[in-house]
């Protein structure tokens, strides 16, 4: 699906997506579980239609009311599960099945298979589980020798390797793992805070994690909404103005909440609400810092400032986004370069400063934050490109064109572009 955008006059009210971090954690736990669970405000993102679809392999029973649900597990282990192109959902579903003891073969997009998933496989096999890696790059589990037995796992790749081990432990019931040179911790804050939801207690000490006392209880949540993806439209609004969005937890523990306070603190334009924010167009952005080994879902849509801003934007630690849906690094570097920023890449940072403004004619992306980034930066300039693969943009946000259409941008859908 290609499209093209036409600016108008922006302003208007949007509400932000439902967490598919929360989402995905909360769907496979239940399931695995075996505790009912009602789950309010979902955006049906394709990463969270693909853990309720691993949810019904387990022969749990989903009742839908709108963007509302209510799981009642009644788990068995599925023969054979697809993860599509989730890596959350891939990689907790991991832990999950060892945990269950089962034998089942998972498949999946080529896309993933690629992505890394041996340091976690490695942990859960000392741990009992059997491995076979098959030839599409996905695995066929053989989990009947799982055990609490305490093991050691390397989180310098992915912090979702750690949730996994989470998971694992607590459906077990008890147990005690260590985590060694761990990235992007507070991630690690969403699984803990699901898990405590769900009556499991757990303690961590210097990298060490237990899991303590479980009082398991069917739960009501009400899934927050995603600051990954209000960050395309606080990014908006900055160049703009006249952008509030609603549905965002101030107190939220979603790592990506600190895009409010580089935002702020470069700009001083975000008003905060109780469960909203009011973005104003900014008349100065200082220079902006971002750790991609702490923020990677940032990255792309943090970079479009840098396009349009004398003191730019420096992205930290940019190695981690070679790992993720695509090489966000390229992808980052290619898309500034496109619309004619200034891209300086060194062995600790890229710097992504204004320069001569381009407008390219196409540019496309499979990689749903780079090709939503995309579309950001061509809004802002006024570029009239064309945007191809704006259907991954269902993988985490399916209403972000409606909602880019909420706020006065007019949207030309092939093969009617203008």
């Amino acid at each position: 699906m290609n499209v093209k955008i036409k600016r108008g006059n922006i302003a208007g009210t949007i509400f932000a997506p439902s967490s598919k971090s929360f989402t995905q954690r909360y769907v496979l736990y239940s399931a695995f579980s075996n505790i009912p669970v009602n789950l309010n405000n979902i955006s049906f993102s394709d990463d969270e239609i693909i853990s309720i679809k691993i949810a019904e392999k387990c022969n749990a029973k989903i009742e839908y009311n709108r963007k509302n649900m209510h799981i009642i597990p009644d788990f068995r282990c599925p023969d054979r599960i697809y993860v599509g192109e989730s890596g959350t959902s891939y990689r907790l579903t991991i832990g999950l099945l060892c945990a269950r003891g089962c034998n089942t073969d998972i498949h999946g997009e080529e896309s993933l298979a690629g992505r890394p998933v041996n340091i976690l496989v490695d942990a859960l096999s000392q741990a009992g589980s059997l491995f076979t890696r098959k030839k599409d790059g996905f695995y066929a589990v053989n989990a009947k020798g799982s055990s609490n037995r305490a093991v050691q796992i390397d989180g310098s790749i992915s912090s979702q390797y750690v949730s996994a081990m989470l998971f694992y432990y607590s459906i077990i019931g008890k147990g005690a793992f260590t985590v060694n040179n761990a990235v992007s911790t507070n991630y690690l804050k969403i699984t803990e805070n699901c898990l405590e939801n769900f009556g499991v207690s757990i303690q961590e000490e210097n990298g060490r994690y237990s899991i303590l006392q479980q009082t398991p209880k069917e739960i009501t949540v009400n899934v927050e909404g995603d600051y990954s993806s209000a960050s395309y439209f606080i990014v908006l609004g900055i160049f703009t103005g006249n952008i509030k969005i609603k549905n965002l937890n101030y107190l939220s523990v979603q790592p990506d909440r600190i895009v409010i306070d580089l935002i702020n603190e470069a700009t001083g334009c975000i008003k905060i609400g109780k469960d909203e924010i009011e973005v104003k167009k900014a008349d100065v952005i200082k220079k902006i810092i971002v750790d991609a080994a702490e923020s990677p879902d940032l990255a792309p849509v943090m970079s479009v400032i840098g396009i349009f801003s004398p003191e730019g934007v420096e992205i930290r630690n940019y190695s981690r986004l070679k790992v993720k849906e695509s090489d966000r690094f390229s992808g980052i570097v290619g898309m500034c370069k496109s619309f004619g920023a200034a891209v300086t890449v060194t062995d600790s940072f890229i710097e992504i400063k204004k320069g001569e403004l381009k407008f390219p004619d196409y540019i496309e992306y499979s990689d749903h934050r780079m090709i939503m980034s995309a579309v950001i930066a061509g809004i802002i300039s006024g570029s009239g490109t064309e945007f191809g693969k704006c259907e991954s943009i269902n993988k985490s946000y399916p209403e972000f064109l409606n909602d880019l259409k909420r706020i006065g941008i007019e949207i030309y859908f092939s093969p009617d572009l203008i």
